[in-house]
């Protein structure tokens, strides 16, 4: 499946999504409202299946995530706790907010299961993308079946970390392929979440050319997107900082 994204002003903030007959997904860049989100693709706030995010490993199908009430046109901020939504109905859109961590989407070639989970360190050392394929293994969905796209995350060459969070992946296989030292700063290392989201889906029998990635740098490009650790030096902190809404949408009648 080739992805080409298109980008949308609305309100001059910015939409990025792919679109065709059976599915919808994509980022959104800076300032970005969940509303205009909503009303762009037409839908009501009860079908936006929104969490509150806890760096966890907890992935939640659609249908149990609390949403707005049918009366309501607004969205409302996320209730059910969880990193992860796997769409189980149609026509409901999966959000996940991210601002450096790593939004994966998925979605099978059949079209009848997708969704969107956030990823950073904790995720990754819990292993949520493992809970994801044993979700979907008891769904009989097959690893050769399955497609992941990685969105706009922080790269490993901007992610820089300490000694403390490289002892903390001590217990997982592939440690010293996802750790580089620091060449500048001794006793620092560089950390690429998506290289162990990768490795770990490859492990699961995901086929590699499965799993494809924007290649775009929340860091690098944080005049677009927003990125944690570079509004953390303007002294945002929190919220403060801004999300992408990333989404992810399957239409009926596939």
């Amino acid at each position: 499946m080739k992805i080409e994204f298109m980008r949308k002003a609305i309100n001059n903030r910015f939409l990025n999504y792919y679109r065709d007959q059976k599915i919808i997904f994509g980022f959104t860049e800076k300032d970005f409202e969940l509303k205009d989100l909503a009303t762009f693709f037409q839908i009501h706030a009860d079908r936006l299946a929104e969490l509150k995010q806890v760096h966890s490993d907890i992935i939640c199908f659609s249908s149990q995530i609390e949403t707005a009430p049918l009366d309501q046109t607004e969205p409302v901020m996320g209730v059910t706790e969880g990193d992860g939504v796997i769409l189980d109905e149609f026509n409901a859109m999966a959000i996940i907010k991210t601002a450096d961590c790593t939004p994966l989407f998925f979605w099978d070639d059949d079209y009848s299961v997708g969704g969107v989970i956030h990823i950073g360190w904790q995720g990754l050392l819990k292993g949520i993308e493992t809970k994801l394929m044993k979700l979907l293994g008891k769904k009989h969905i097959s690893p050769d079946n399955l497609n992941f796209y990685f969105g706009p995350s922080i790269e490993s060459r901007c992610y820089e970390v300490g000694p403390d969070l490289y002892e903390k992946f001590t217990p997982t296989w592939y440690r010293e392929r996802v750790f580089s030292r620091h060449g500048e700063k001794p006793g620092k290392y560089r950390l690429d979440i998506k290289k162990g989201i990768s490795l770990s889906l490859q492990r699961w029998g995901v086929p590699v050319d499965r799993i494809t990635d924007v290649g775009i740098c929340t860091f690098c490009e944080a005049r677009r997107f927003p990125s944690y650790r570079q509004d953390k030096r303007s002294g945002a902190t929190g919220e403060n900082c801004g999300r992408i809404y990333n989404f992810l949408l399957l239409k009926q009648g596939n």
